[in-house]
């Protein structure tokens, strides 16, 4: 006859083996700041070491607090208030992200909380965890509370909590240098947090939350730059879809489209978080309950050079959660097939805006529109021409399908600066002085034919029945328009193998 037994994780291995979940130092923080927010604190403040003596990091806020109980239950690994009581604000996940993502940092976790004047504290230690191997839990005499470290932030305030991390094991271990890593990671911080809660830190009524890092407030990077002028705002999409219990939840749907970069004042790029993620960071940005969750991709949509100002700002609500697949560290989720189509159109709609507004600024000028040229002709206004490397022709599209997406943007900013620095004033001199060698070597033509080749495989790897028409659509690029006479060479070649006419 079955029977049940308890079975209980033994304590030191399961903490231990937790701290590897994946967080980095900037989601780890933000995970705590998620709890000072749920709790409804106006303020936040990050204190990093000034001294190299002294390494320690506190996250302080102004929130609600917890009472001795309250506390105690939060320190718990899967605390039972994620269980019975959850408010639609709550940025908590599995009531796991206090105790996994401090100790993904450390090896001692301290909180100290204040609510109805009363303080109370507790700490994680793993020395003492792995000496008893069993799941205790510190629990502070008001003697000891009032030695912590930043006790005496919650002295004038009603309520609060301060978290403090100790003793940085990994970070030790992994660079020696456990002072100058966290003075890079306070840097690293301070930009990630003025993202991940721009909407909390840009807010101008009295729900904005304030986050200082030793003092310094943040600014929030609105990725959107919705205050700009150029900047158009499309029409927001109200989507409803079932949670796990049938009941319709409210997703919105909001796309953007970016003014250019020359619109752009230094102010402008500071606020979107920087020139790199101006250019890069297309695609859609996820908020649960206004936190953001992920950012810019596509969910490997296509995107290339004529989609890069746009983005989509999707807000999903706490309860769709595991629709939607967020983990415990809030850095992933998954569009729900649901939902799928409709966002599609969305994005498809403001891609199109995108196109548009990249075509606008210059029409290209072709000799022969059958033809794909490397280089285009572009005209702007007033007379004025520019050149700009054809991202549609068949040889790029190659180089596309062979990178990693997180690189095209940076690719594409290489062929910027290229585009941006020809030497045009010593192309002209060195024209006029006929030194510029334009022979056409036996080595260029052999290395044209192999790049021909390599494109007609991959044609046929694709799908492609005819090789004919294949080679010929091939021949109307460049380099290969060049020469003609390889056309024929790779007909017969490929005819031979597969014994078409």
């Amino acid at each position: 006859m079955s029977r049940l037994r308890e079975n209980k994780p033994t304590a030191d291995v399961l903490m231990t083996s937790m701290r590897a979940m994946g967080y980095s130092f900037e989601s780890a923080i933000a995970d705590i700041i998620d709890n000072s927010i749920s709790a409804h604190a106006h303020e936040v403040i990050l204190h990093f070491p000034v001294d190299p003596s002294e390494c320690y990091v506190a996250i302080c806020d102004n929130g609600y607090g917890m009472t001795k109980s309250e506390l105690f239950d939060a320190m718990k690994y899967g605390s039972e208030a994620k269980r019975t009581g959850r408010s639609d604000d709550d940025l908590g996940r599995f009531g796991l992200g206090l105790k996994a993502a401090s100790l993904s940092q450390c090896r001692k976790l301290t909180v100290i909380s204040k609510k109805d004047g009363k303080v109370s504290a507790y700490i994680w230690d793993l020395d003492v965890i792995e000496e008893k191997r069993d799941w205790y839990v510190v629990e502070c005499a008001a003697k000891q509370i009032s030695e912590i470290r930043f006790a005496d932030y919650l002295d004038n305030l009603d309520s609060g909590t301060v978290v403090l991390w100790e003793n940085f094991d990994l970070m030790e271990k992994s660079t020696g240098n456990v002072y100058g890593a966290l003075s890079t990671h306070m840097t690293e911080t301070s930009d990630y947090l003025s993202l991940i809660f721009h909407r909390f830190l840009n807010r101008n009524d009295k729900s904005a939350v304030r986050i200082k890092i030793n003092n310094f407030q943040l600014e929030g990077f609105d990725p959107f730059l919705e205050n700009h002028n150029k900047t158009n705002i499309r029409r927001e999409i109200k989507i409803m879809i079932p949670d796990s219990e049938g009941k319709d939840q409210a997703v919105y749907v909001q796309p953007y489209i970016l003014p250019f970069q020359k619109d752009l004042s230094p102010e402008d790029k500071k606020r979107s978080g920087g020139i790199e993620n101006y250019r890069s960071k297309q695609g859609f940005y996820i908020y649960r309950n206004e936190r953001l969750i992920v950012w810019g991709t596509w969910f490997n949509r296509h995107r290339d050079e004529l989609t890069k100002y746009a983005r989509i700002r999707v807000d999903i609500p706490n309860t769709l959660d595991d629709i939607w697949g967020i983990d415990i560290k809030k850095q992933s989720a998954t569009i729900p097939p649901s939902i799928r189509k409709r966002l599609t159109k969305a994005v498809d709609d403001a891609m199109d805006r995108s196109v548009q507004k990249q075509t606008y600024r210059g029409r290209v000028a072709k000799v022969d529109e059958d033809m794909d040229y490397v280089w285009d002709r572009v005209s702007l206004r007033e007379g004025l021409f520019t050149y700009r490397i054809n991202r549609d022709s068949k040889v790029f599209d190659l180089i596309k399908e062979k990178i990693n997406e997180d690189a095209l943007p940076y690719l594409d900013m290489l062929l910027e600066e290229i585009e941006s620095n020809i030497p045009f004033q010593q192309i002209y001199i060195d024209k006029s002085q006929n030194v510029i060698d334009e022979e056409v070597t036996e080595e260029r033509k052999a290395d044209v034919e192999a790049k021909a080749d390599v494109m007609v495989k991959l044609a046929l790897g694709a799908g492609a029945a005819d090789v004919n028409g294949v080679i010929d659509r091939l021949f109307l690029s460049e380099p290969f328009s060049n020469f003609p006479e390889l056309k024929d060479t790779l007909k017969e070649h490929y005819n031979g193998k597969s014994g078409k006419s």
